[in-house]
């Protein structure tokens, strides 16, 4: 066996990547340079602090004197505010005070003659339980009626002279008020008119003067006649029984014994 068989094999170094080490170099000599400037910086910083110490110093001073001169006027304004308002409550008091004076001055006679108008209100009641209001409308509403009567009664005269003839039926009625005072508007001109009356008409009439509505067109119109004063009546030719719208018979006028 020769030698070289028997020789130890010789350990081979690892090969080493020159390329990636050169950038890591690099990598770390970069950052060393910022970390330089960032100290510098920093000292920069500082040495600036330093140098403003007396003027922040000064600063913090002249604060702290402004806000004691603040705090000081302050305390001057809240004493001078509370005498305003000492002042402004004892205006308002005396002026309250002289406004009420003048008012009650003003409302006790106006306050006594109210109570007098009641007492005196009061009295009149119990002499006159019907206030004079109450009976000067009583008394005109009697003088009406008074009046209204004294109208009808010379109306009724004044028909009652008329006589059952053909000559007398274009006379004028004179007219009777209704009970309220009012004039019908369905008061007939003349008896001509008033014999033209259907039953319906006639019905109308008497209802608008308070009559008994009879049913019967000859009885309701003699009775309309008698309240106006007029001395006849009608009865209907041939005598038969009429219908509530005359039943066609004529009427004729017959003078009252």
């Amino acid at each position: 066996m020769s030698d070289d068989a028997t020789a130890t094999p010789v350990a081979v170094a690892p090969s080493v990547d020159t390329a990636a080490v050169r950038e890591l170099l690099g990598m770390m000599k970069a950052t060393l340079g910022q970390l330089d400037q960032t100290f510098r910086t920093l000292n920069e910083q500082s040495a600036q602090v330093k140098s403003l110490g007396p003027t922040m110093e000064l600063a913090v001073g002249q604060l702290s004197s402004l806000r004691h001169q603040i705090h000081a006027q302050e305390k001057k304004q809240e004493v001078r505010v509370e005498e305003i308002r000492r002042m402004i409550r004892e205006d308002i008091k005396l002026k309250v005070a002289d406004e009420m004076r003048e008012q009650i001055r003003k409302q006790v006679p106006l306050e006594i003659a109210k109570q007098a108008r009641e007492q005196i209100g009061l009295q009149i009641r119990d002499v006159l339980p019907v206030s004079l209001k109450t009976q000067a409308k009583e008394s005109r509403d009697y003088l009406e009626e008074v009046k209204h009567a004294l109208e009808n009664s010379e109306a009724r005269r004044k028909n009652s002279v008329l006589k059952p003839s053909p000559n007398n039926l274009a006379d004028g009625l004179a007219v009777v008020l209704k009970p309220d005072g009012t004039k019908s508007k369905l008061y007939p001109a003349n008896l001509r008119s008033l014999f033209a009356y259907d039953y319906g008409k006639s019905k109308e009439l008497v209802q608008d003067f308070g009559l008994h509505d009879h049913g019967v067109l000859e009885k309701n119109l003699n009775g309309f006649m008698a309240h106006i004063g007029i001395r006849f009546f009608l009865v209907p030719v041939p005598p038969t029984d009429a219908t509530k719208t005359g039943g066609g018979a004529v009427l004729m006028p017959v003078s009252a014994k």
